[in-house]
């Protein structure tokens, strides 16, 4: 169809090798070497992320033009807290969806994916000070407040911080490497599932397909996160929400009642 050395067949040719790997890993999701990750040679050349984003859009693309009329169809309309979003300066806008949010929502779903121990004891200290906010706030465990709120959380960081100097280079536990195809899995669709609370309808689980896209970026962004380093899932959930933010702002001005 496309001369092998035109511009177009070396597009493609680029774009369907991405997509293999991509295929080839989300089959079977598996970690590098430990040698290769302690050294931090990720396999993957950073121009290859251009491809992987390329993806990434066409793909959500795809399954805007079907969700989008579905989304007025069934009357869904965004929470309340993402029409309040949108009603902020644009720079505020722009600060909290395209630079805070991403690196916040990396930092929690996917930094520590690598399963590296001093990436793995930070993530675990955030689900211990999680799990004990809640037990206290929702199931009136009174320990957080016998003990108060910012020593309980010293404590936490303290233990942290010595796991971490204790592990610093210590490689990825055989146990991790086992569950990695499940873990893997796993944060994608937690992910996606926890951005159902951007939408509100009458029926919650109708709500689910909506979160697709999310879905699609946490499998894409883990790849790149494994294939790339901790920089590349964040600049291009970065790229994503900026373009993703600036349809939403158009949607706005042309269907206010959507949002």
């Amino acid at each position: 169809m496309f001369e092998p050395n035109s511009t177009i067949g070396w597009a493609t040719s680029r774009l369907m090798a991405t997509a293999r790997d991509l295929l080839t890993f989300l089959r079977a999701p598996k970690l590098p070497d430990n040698g290769a990750q302690i050294a931090g040679q990720m396999k993957g050349k950073p121009s290859d992320l251009i491809w992987l984003f390329l993806i990434n859009c066409m793909i959500v693309a795809a399954s805007a033009i079907v969700l989008f009329p579905v989304m007025l169809a069934f009357d869904v309309s965004m929470s309340n807290s993402m029409s309040d979003l949108f009603q902020r300066p644009v720079w505020q806008l722009l600060l909290i969806v395209v630079i805070a949010g991403p690196i916040v929502e990396e930092l929690m779903f996917r930094s520590w994916l690598s399963g590296s121990p001093r990436l793995l004891i930070p993530f675990f200290g955030l689900i211990l000070w999680m799990a004990l906010t809640y037990s206290y706030e929702q199931l009136g465990w009174a320990g957080p407040a016998a003990m108060g709120t910012a020593p309980l959380l010293a404590v936490i960081a303290g233990v942290v911080l010595i796991g971490v100097i204790i592990f610093w280079k210590r490689p990825v536990p055989g146990w991790y490497v086992r569950i990695f195809p499940v873990v893997f899995w796993i944060q994608a669709l937690l992910f996606g599932s926890v951005h159902v609370f951007n939408y509100a309808g009458d029926n919650p689980a109708a709500l689910l397909p909506f979160v697709l896209p999310q879905t699609v970026g946490g499998l894409i962004w883990g790849y790149a996160r494994i294939r790339h380093g901790w920089w590349a899932n964040i600049a291009m959930h970065m790229a994503y929400n900026l373009i993703a933010t600036s349809g939403l702002v158009y949607v706005l001005l042309t269907r206010p009642d959507v949002l």
